[in-house]
Parts: C-alpha cells; sequence; structure tokens
C-alpha cells in the first residue's frame, strides 16, 4: 500500500488513473482516506457521520465503469440524502429521518455511477 502521505495530495483524477492501472485498489486509497479522516477529525469536527464499512464494502466489490472509479468522497450533509443515513443531521432545523434510497439529486447519483464511493458525510455549519 502507498503511505498515507503519498495519496493525501492526489486529486481525484489521480487517483482514478492508479486504479485504472491497477497500481492501487480501491480499499487501499479508502483506508488511505479513513486513516487521514481519522487523524484530522478531532481537531477539525467536519466528518459527522462516518460510513467507513460501507466504503469498505463497496471498494472490495466489483469496480463500475466511470471517470473516478473506486475512489473515495465525502458526501455533504445538507445537499444530497444517502440511503439509510440520517439526513441534515448536523442542521438542527432540517434534520430528518433518512429515506429508503438515495438522493435525487443528479450530482449523488452521478458520484455513483461515475464508480466513486460514499465514505461519509461532512458538516453543514449553521451560522
Amino acid at each position: 500500500m502507498r503511505g498515507l502521505d503519498d495519496l493525501a495530495y492526489l486529486d481525484a483524477t489521480a487517483q482514478a488513473e492508479l486504479v485504472r492501472k491497477k497500481k492501487i485498489k480501491p480499499i487501499e486509497l479508502v483506508e488511505a482516506a479513513i486513516e487521514r479522516i481519522e487523524s484530522l477529525n478531532p481537531t477539525l469536527n467536519a466528518v459527522v457521520t462516518p460510513l467507513y464499512e460501507y466504503a469498505r464494502q463497496k471498494a472490495l466489490g466489483p469496480i463500475p465503469e466511470g471517470p473516478f472509479s473506486g475512489v473515495p468522497f465525502l458526501l455533504k450533509d445538507f445537499l444530497a440524502e444517502f440511503a439509510g443515513v440520517r439526513f441534515g443531521d448536523e442542521a438542527s432545523l432540517i434534520a430528518l429521518p433518512s429515506g429508503p434510497r438515495h438522493s435525487i439529486y443528479p450530482f449523488m447519483l452521478n458520484q455513483v455511477k461515475k464508480g466513486k464511493r460514499g465514505k461519509g458525510r461532512w458538516r453543514y455549519r449553521e451560522e
């Protein structure tokens, strides 16, 4: 596995290229992303709903075709629903139970179709 420092500064395009060329496995990207989240989140308090097991499960499955296949990403808490995960968790005015399916927002559907793997939801700031 590549070191966390090596992967932390690669953008999604570079990560996807490594997956396409079979120089790295999606599970390695997920584990590196989780390690980075765990090291920074106590200070940042940005990832409010970790979906680590879901990301690991998907990373071990078949890799769909798409420009970002195998690349982990974070889902903005306020912008899109994710099946089985509380929506608006950090925004007290909009906190709702999760729906039975993913959001209809084109962004969310496109990210999944392109092969990206959700690894958590990040904070929506109320100010």
